[in-house]
């Protein structure tokens, strides 16, 4: 399953917006050295409940959109639901 996200920085790492298309993240890492990617992955398996090796940048590396890859069985509705969760607090 992927699904895009669109990054920005913040001092805290944190969902802002959840469609169907896409979803929002505020990440409190640099992005620098890869930094930023891997807050990314790390806040993104916590969120799901997933291991940090199920959750991948499969593009945009060097973007504020980027392209996230779900390796693990879980569906894309379970998925945006736990991210629509974590949104709302």
């Amino acid at each position: 399953m992927r699904t895009s996200c669109y990054i920005s920085a913040h001092r805290e790492s944190q969902y802002e917006d959840v469609s169907s298309e896409a979803v929002g993240v505020a990440i409190a890492a640099p992005p620098t050295d890869g930094e930023a990617n891997a807050e990314l992955v790390r806040y993104l398996a916590k969120v799901l409940e997933l291991k940090k090796s199920e959750v991948a940048l499969d593009k945009g590396s060097k973007s504020r959109e980027k392209i996230i890859k779900v390796t693990a069985s879980v569906s894309k509705e379970e998925v945006l639901e736990r991210l629509r969760r974590e949104a709302a607090g």
